[in-house]
């Protein structure tokens, strides 16, 4: 079988490496790619998803798996499903789980499901006045999508309306910034939870530690991810009992119920997990409606069943009839971005913040063969060198019995890259 998949960054690099190891599978599409990705795939310069849609009619393609979250929010589950085309993803009203921080805060509150106190504003002068009232610590959201780093989370009244200011008048996030969700700040352990779905059966996959912080120690501003490792420190049985019962189970049927969206594919819960007495209340801070990155990059490699057949059960409802086999070995994910460099008119800061592109970069073919290497933001140049495009520049995925043993290889191989401004935390894994 012929399998799409839509996506540019590391995540969609693990998807479509995980489809070309499936025997089930010919042929893997990627639209529309990076450098890296073109080693693993035949990428498609393909930016609409009309144009995804007609290439898949054309190509006859048998399964699309979509990894980033704008492509669904415009409508592209639906779009494939108008031409019988199967994908994986939720259509465009399910998406608004994700594309609006606010309408999922809301849904949460009429489901019964844990959240925190929040207000949703549009006029930021009412968000300050209520910042003002509520006497605690809160998070400040960008209502709309804004790559992972909408969300600040504030000490005082006063970093509260910067915060306000920031996103509704200085538009730091652009329109994802019209609308903004206030919510209590809550502390507790944070957690991101993935599920499969077919939008009645619901199967919990292996969870992934994240790291969001751009330095060391948890320190800097947040990002879109910096690492990850899994198995996770201390998700045990017991607390998938009590997610799934009280979060992703009454969401999903919920949503179907309640406000006829049938929600097909994976969902993706961040949580805030609370202790409350002798209980753990897990509380939703936001969803979200695909695979994390770099979440991924470490729980697809531990995934033994076939991802065509999990695909597969979920497009056609079946999904009660899979149980997924994973790898217990220890998987860490070590991201190489793009720091300080400086440029013609100064310095650039480097990711999250403003940062310089085009930067050739040497080393990765000296990465051991044992890790895995996937591509965030590569390019190559004219004269075929591998050049940055993008902050989070590319990732290695170690394997260990021991977390330590997997963090020290990915340190150790990582070590091998070289292009300027090159940083990556050094504390993945050293819990």
């Amino acid at each position: 079988m012929k399998v799409l998949v839509v996506g540019t960054g590391g995540r969609d690099h693990a998807i479509a490496w995980k489809f070309t190891q499936s025997p089930r599978v010919s042929r893997v599409y990627v639209a529309h790619g990076n450098a890296g990705i073109a080693e693993t795939a035949d990428c498609v310069n393909l930016k609409t998803i009309e144009e995804m849609a007609d290439f898949a009619q054309k190509e006859r393609i048998d399964l699309t798996f979509v990894g980033p979250e704008k492509p669904l929010s415009a409508g592209i589950a639906d779009l494939f499903a108008s031409r019988g085309l199967p994908i994986i993803g939720p259509d465009k009203k399910a998406s608004r789980l994700e594309s609006s921080k606010c309408d999922a805060k809301v849904i949460m509150r009429e489901l019964g499901i844990p959240a925190p106190e929040f207000e949703n504003f549009t006029e930021p002068g009412k968000a300050r006045d209520y910042i003002r009232s509520v006497g605690y610590p809160v998070v400040v959201k960008a209502d709309g999508l804004a790559a992972g780093k909408g969300s600040l989370v504030c000490e005082s009244v006063q970093e509260a309306e910067d915060a306000v200011r920031s996103i509704m008048e200085e538009q730091i996030f652009g329109d994802a910034g019209a609308r903004v969700d206030i919510e209590k700040r809550l502390y507790g352990r944070e957690l991101s939870f993935f599920c499969f779905t077919d939008g009645y059966t619901i199967i919990p996959m292996v969870a992934a530690q994240d790291y969001k912080r751009a330095r060391d120690n948890d320190e800097g501003k947040n990002t879109g991810g910096m690492g990850s490792y899994s198995p996770h420190p201390w998700l045990d049985d017991a607390l998938v009992k009590t997610i799934m019962s009280k979060v992703a189970e009454p969401l999903i049927r919920g949503v179907r119920e309640k406000y006829d969206i049938l929600y097909r594919g994976i969902l993706y819960l961040g949580l805030m997990l609370v202790e409350s007495g002798t209980e753990v209340i897990p509380y939703v801070l936001e969803v979200n409606i695909r695979l994390g990155d770099p979440e991924a990059q470490v729980i697809l490699p531990r995934l033994r069943t076939d991802l065509v057949d999990i695909s597969e059960a979920i497009t056609t409802g079946r999904l009660d009839r899979i149980k997924p086999e994973w790898d217990p070995d220890y998987r860490l994910c070590l991201i190489g971005a793009s720091g300080p460099t400086k440029g013609k008119k100064g310095w650039y800061k480097g990711y999250p913040d403003r940062y310089k592109i085009g930067v050739p970069i040497d080393g990765v073919d000296r990465i051991d063969k044992k890790c895995l290497v996937f591509h965030s933001g590569t390019e190559k140049n004219a004269s075929g060198q591998l050049v940055t495009t993008g902050g989070r520049v590319l990732c290695i995925v170690s394997s260990g019995s021991t977390l330590k043993q997997a963090r020290e290889t990915a340190l150790s191989e990582m070590a091998k890259v070289r292009f300027e401004g090159i940083y990556y935390r050094k504390d993945i894994g050293l819990e």
